[in-house]
């Protein structure tokens, strides 16, 4: 049956119970929802992991959210693990107008990682060989996702006959007229995939829960408006008690300000006066230092006095006993002197006598080695002869001796010669 053609509402229920004139087909409305958000096209080629995700975020805030959290997914994280590892409050962080941001954060957190920890991955592709069974025990054993999440997968990967809805879509579609209060859930659910045609079922899916928001339950609505309303009455009594504390703290504040300003004057008053009378001690201190500085100087410079007086008197008697020494000496001198010229007069005298008796002992000398001298050349011409023949027959004899070693050596190195020779 072709959408274009076809209600959404069930034409055999009542009057009351079935769709208005003027009710949209099922093509209409995801028409609709392409003109409003037209991103809603662009998310097609969706793997498991995404379909489940994709279901979640539908089931918890405004296709545009939906949308907008879905491109920031795809665009600044670079994949599901960094999603995984990204604390709650980042991932919270993505889609802030949800119904409860954080919980859902931390749903998918708790997904991914059990999927991690199970199959060392973040991948559901093995889902698509699962029975329909068998995916349904499945998400059975993994965290609590919103059910959205898992009847999407279903509906989109496991190809199940029906059009997913959440339970408070249905009513928004019923006050709406767009289906049957007098079915049941899956009755619903079947009925709107009879009438898929050839529209997407994930893109169905978003535009109808985005129908449903605006025809939300009244009384949910009431609740809602009455939850608001003591939540705003508590708000501005605890701001009032706030408000008045913070009075009461600024007065209290105030005052042990003002205390604290007095006893800190008071400290810094005995402080001025201990520093006063700190330093009255210091000057009366420093003046008894100098007074016994100035004895100290005075009792130093007399024994200076008292010391260049003795070593005065002792230089005045080491002069006296010098020159005392000195004279002596001279007198002294005196004496050795005149015993010296003494001394060498007698000595001349004897050298005198003794000269002349050396020069008669010479001129006798002389004489007799003129004698002894005249013998002696005579005899040493004569062995100066000998000697000369001598020296003459030994040179002789040694140039013999020198020409026959010669000719031994000549003849040991022709031997040699020739006998390298026949060695080579």
């Amino acid at each position: 049956m072709s959408a274009k053609s076809t209600s959404i509402s069930n034409k055999s229920g009542s009057s009351k119970d079935s769709a208005s004139k003027n009710s949209l087909s099922l093509n209409e409305i995801v028409k609709k929802a392409y003109q409003q958000h037209s991103t809603l096209q662009e998310i097609d080629d969706l793997d498991v992991m995404e379909t489940a995700i994709l279901g979640a975020l539908t089931a918890s805030m405004p296709l545009s959210e939906v949308l907008n959290a879905w491109d920031i997914f795809r665009t600044q994280f670079v994949d599901w693990n960094e999603v995984r590892i990204s604390s709650a409050s980042e991932v919270a962080a993505v889609f802030p107008k949800a119904e409860d941001p954080l919980q859902l954060a931390m749903q998918l957190k708790d997904m991914l990682a059990t999927i991690f920890e199970r199959r060392h991955q973040l991948s559901l592709e093995f889902i698509r060989e699962n029975s329909i069974s068998e995916t349904r025990e499945f998400f059975k054993r993994s965290p609590a996702l919103p059910d959205l999440a898992k009847q999407l997968v279903l509906a989109h990967i496991k190809e199940q006959q029906i059009v997913p809805l959440e339970s408070w879509a249905q009513g928004g579609l019923i006050r709406a007229g767009l289906v049957s209060s007098s079915h049941t859930s899956v009755q619903r659910q079947r009925q709107l995939h009879d009438q898929l045609g050839d529209l997407p079922v994930v893109h169905t899916v978003l535009a109808l829960h985005e129908v449903a928001r605006l025809h939300p339950d009244p009384a949910i609505e009431e609740a809602a408006r009455r939850k608001a309303a003591r939540e705003k009455e508590a708000a501005q009594k605890a701001a009032k008690a706030a408000k008045e504390a913070a009075r009461k703290a600024a007065k209290a504040a105030r005052e042990a300000a003002r205390k604290e300003q007095a006893m800190k004057k008071a400290a810094e008053k005995k402080a001025a006066e201990k520093k006063a009378a700190e330093r009255k001690a210091a000057a009366r201190k420093a003046a008894a230092k100098k007074a016994a500085e100035r004895k100290a100087a005075a009792k130093k410079a007399a024994a200076k006095k008292a010391a260049a007086k003795k070593v005065a008197a002792k230089k005045a008697a080491a002069k006296k006993a010098a020159a005392k020494k000195v004279a002596a000496k001279k007198v002294a001198a005196k004496k050795v002197a005149a015993k010296k010229v003494a001394a060498k007069k007698a000595a001349a005298k004897k050298a005198t006598a003794k000269k002349k008796a050396a020069k008669k002992k010479t001129v006798k000398k002389k004489a007799a080695t003129k004698k002894t001298a005249k013998k002696k050349t005579v005899k040493k011409k004569a062995a100066k002869k000998k000697t000369a023949k001598k020296k003459t027959a030994k040179k002789k004899a040694a140039k013999k001796k020198t020409a026959k070693k010669k000719a031994a050596k000549k003849k040991t190195a022709k031997k040699t010669r020739k006998k390298q020779k026949k060695q080579r």
